[in-house]
């Protein structure tokens, strides 16, 4: 099993450094923009997860330029109809918009100019007409008012669209066309399929790509972790070995880890970053972001209290011991006794510290992640979208939730399956 802890250790740190480079970096310097994922679907799975489900996927659809017209082919072969369809143009003519199902049948759905985009997939008098047309029985406005309106378009004729639907599949064309003339082979407007399903992680309230998050993040949130437990092993033995020593210097850090240990860590770090970070505007939030190496140090000393009261115990046991008195009856002074005597025995116990703290670290960043406290980039940004999004919008998507929760766990193990191993192998050793 210490293999295989290793590996585990060895894959994240190697995800956290290759992690970012899978990402288009444009989305997480956006991640925060609402505008900028306004044409992704909102809340919807990955796409493997679409393919066994039968969920269609979100894509942007190829269009050709015939006779004036833009012809666009979209291959549906799914149990359910995509969340929407929208048409975003590239020009400001009146356009005609239809759509032709695999039996050749034509549905006019816009006749107009078009906004900013245009959603195809809401209750309006085209859809409503092809609805009537194919739907039976006949739907009312409410129906389709409540559930979606491109059932009727993507139905069997003569099935019930709304209650028992069921799909008639094949090669749709959306063919969008100028309403007072031919368009130009460089109007080509865009036509985004907005599925059930997104990408390799899904997408969360805000219709942002949890991939995103989760890759992107996963530096940070590695990086502050193994960095301020390296710093919190450091600190905590050199306060805990000061303060033994009988001098003002050594009662004043004595003194400084009693304070921090009664303190409780999470109003603390709250307050060192609202000092030290930067306010953002998030969607719908207010932020705080640290710089990720000024976080490392703040976990660091937030945690320093009880780890360098241990060490300061195991101090004091230690300076009891004969071979100690010895050394001072030859005249070594404190420091000498601390680096010759005491260290050899203290860093079993220090690397045994860094080993546990790092998924103790992980979990109060990511936990920081649910007070807008934003270290960087990091996994506590997203694990915590389901509770900033509030009440009304909260929807436990397990594809947001679950790659997290399992990778936290696989580091956790790994880190203290090895805080064990130097535990038995060297602290046991060094009592005896």
């Amino acid at each position: 099993m210490r293999k295989l802890s290793v590996l585990i250790i060895a894959f994240f740190v190697a995800f956290s450094i290759i992690g970012p480079h899978m990402v288009v970096e444009k989305n997480a310097e956006n991640w925060n923009n609402a505008s900028y994922w306004k044409y992704n679907p909102i809340g919807v799975p990955p796409e493997w997860y679409g393919k066994l489900a039968g969920l269609p996927k979100t894509e942007w659809l190829e269009g050709t330029y015939q006779n004036g017209s833009f012809v666009y082919y979209y291959d549906f072969h799914y149990e359910s109809v995509p969340q929407n369809i929208l048409v975003i143009p590239n020009l400001t003519k009146s356009l005609r918009i239809s759509i032709v199902d695999p039996r050749g049948k034509e549905y006019p759905v816009w006749n107009g100019m078009v906004p900013d985009s245009l959603n195809l997939g809401t209750v309006s008098s085209s859809i409503m007409r092809i609805a009537e047309e194919k739907c039976n029985p006949k739907p009312i406005w409410p129906q389709l008012l409540f559930h979606n309106p491109l059932k009727a378009v993507f139905a069997e004729p003569g099935t019930d669209c709304v209650f028992h639907f069921v799909p008639l599949r094949g090669t749709y064309k959306i063919v969008i066309t100028g309403t007072f003339g031919k368009l130009e082979s460089n109007d080509e407007p865009k036509v985004r399929i907005l599925g059930l399903s997104y990408g390799r992680l899904g997408t969360d309230v805000y219709g942002r790509d949890v991939w995103t998050g989760y890759a992107y993040g996963a530096r940070e949130t590695i990086m502050i972790s193994i960095l301020g437990a390296g710093i919190l092993a450091l600190l905590a033995f050199a306060v805990g070995s000061l303060s033994v020593i009988s001098t003002k210097f050594g009662s004043v850090v004595n003194a400084a880890s009693k304070i921090l240990t009664s303190t409780p860590s999470l109003p603390l770090a709250v307050l060192l970053v609202f000092l030290i970070g930067q306010l953002d505007v998030g969607i719908g939030t207010l932020e705080i972001h640290v710089n990720p190496y000024v976080m490392a140090l703040i976990v660091a000393i937030v945690f320093i209290g009880t780890s360098s009261r241990e060490i300061r115990s195991i101090v004091e046991e230690e300076l009891r011991k004969d071979y100690i008195e010895s050394s001072r009856a030859m005249g070594a002074s404190p420091l000498q006794i601390l680096r010759f005597h005491i260290f050899p025995v203290l860093l079993p116990y220090v690397v045994y510290l860094f080993a546990i703290s790092v998924p103790g670290i992980i979990a109060f960043i990511t936990l920081l992640g649910f007070f807008n406290v934003v270290p960087g980039f990091n996994w506590g940004t997203i694990m915590s979208t389901p509770l900033m999004a509030g009440i009304a919008k909260y929807v436990p998507y397990w594809w947001q939730i679950v790659p997290l929760g399992l990778s936290l766990g696989l580091i956790a193990y790994a880190f203290i399956d090895l805080g064990r191993f130097v535990e038995a192998r060297f602290l046991k050793r060094s009592k005896t």
